[in-house]
């Protein structure tokens, strides 16, 4: 019987980061496959490395067939003659011994970040290290175009390798992926939104606080953009614009350099790495949640906050249009000040009501294609494997 190979390893931790958002995508659709034919497939993860607790025991509850990546190469697992399709929820340079083999090879890619958003004059703001302050640096230089082409070509071998076929996660993807590469046939490429990452009791969830707080998450990562959603909150905080209560920033270093950049430090409360329970806790408990972000393949944040009802601030770039549609106050995210706007419309109680309702339905909304897209997606690597 002819078998799946689903690459875990790519699920494992990227480099100190043990849970990354194509990791947690991989898992859901691996979930998802051993749940309606546990026989057809056979994971790939090195045993060395962290795994997720939960995929641990379903490997072991379901007698999953595995390949230790601490033994056994990825050529070497692709070589068994029970392999029919290989799948990976992430794209790895290692893949280029898999391009043009008679085996299909399913790859999701969640976006072309590197070619449509690769450089911003604050990204040298979140450089911590001199190391990151060189990179920046080198981006403002004509060698960067080195760089660029080199993911161009990357991503271009990929889409044009004859057994490999796309799976990409939203219209905006899509139509992504069409533009840097028109020459590229749109069957190979099929759209399946990312899949939930709700906690089925999720409404349990106790608030972090009853205090008034704005949220802004991803705060070491420039292309989240979280700098100028603090410098219109710091703005307002000057300004004393009837905007009350303070700021939660999470994923930043409590020595970073952008808080120094701030005149109201007072009125930050800085958070490290938290956790996905203290994540959904701090989402349901805020005022708002503040997201400007750049880029984005799909765009999960909004999207968990407004399962509470939580109000969102975002940017209108790539695909957050697409999954937020009109149930977001958008802001342009290289204006603070426009930010800051959208921040005060929040102060009238008949725009916060309409926002935090609006908020819910267009979650159970999008919810409903998540679900309805997981099973397409699993059935059409079946199928393909049949």
């Amino acid at each position: 019987m002819k078998k799946i190979l689903f690459d875990l390893s790519a699920c494992q931790p990227l480099g100190h980061i043990k849970f990354h958002g194509g990791g947690i995508y991989g898992y859901i659709v691996f979930e998802k496959i051993i749940n309606i034919a546990p026989e057809k497939i056979v994971a790939y993860w090195d045993s060395s490395c962290f795994m997720d607790a939960h995929i641990k025991d379903l490997i072991s509850s379901k007698n999953i067939e595995c390949k230790d990546a601490k033994f056994c190469t990825f050529k070497q697992a692709i070589d068994d003659d029970n392999i029919g399709l290989i799948y990976s929820p992430l794209y790895r340079e290692e893949y280029k011994v898999a391009f043009n083999t008679n085996i299909p090879f399913f790859i999701t890619v969640h976006g072309l970040r590197k070619l449509e958003m690769n450089r911003d004059p604050q990204e040298i703001y979140y450089a911590n290290s001199l190391v990151q302050k060189i990179k920046c640096l080198i981006k403002k230089t004509p060698l960067y175009r080195l760089l660029y082409n080199h993911f161009f070509t990357t991503y271009k071998n990929l889409l044009e390798a004859p057994n490999v076929n796309i799976i990409t996660v939203s219209q905006h993807s899509m139509n992504s992926l069409q533009f840097f590469y028109p020459n590229i046939t749109t069957n190979k490429i099929n759209v399946f939104y990312s899949p939930s990452t709700t906690y089925k009791d999720y409404e349990k969830t106790t608030p972090f606080s009853n205090d008034k707080y704005y949220l802004i998450v991803s705060g070491d990562r420039w292309l989240k953009n979280s700098f100028r959603a603090m410098q219109a909150l710091d703005i307002l905080f000057s300004q004393d614009k009837s905007v009350d209560g303070y700021a939660i920033v999470t994923g930043l270093p409590k020595n970073n350099s952008l808080i120094r950049r701030l005149r109201n430090r007072d009125r930050f409360v800085i958070k490290d790495y938290v956790n996905k329970d203290q994540l959904e806790s701090l989402l349901k408990g805020a005022y708002a949640l503040i997201y400007p972000s750049l880029n984005e393949g799909f765009g999960y944040p909004p999207l968990e906050a407004m399962k509470y009802g939580t109000p969102v601030i975002s940017s209108p770039f790539a695909s957050i249009t697409e999954v937020c549609g009109d149930a977001v106050l958008y802001a342009n995210p290289y204006s603070p000040a426009e930010i800051a706007m959208r921040i005060l419309d929040l102060n009238e109680k008949k725009e916060y009501e309409k926002y935090s309702r609006s908020a819910i339905d267009r979650y159970n909304f999008i919810l409903k294609k998540q679900n309805s897209d997981l099973q397409e997606m699993v059935s059409l690597l079946l199928n393909r494997l049949s």
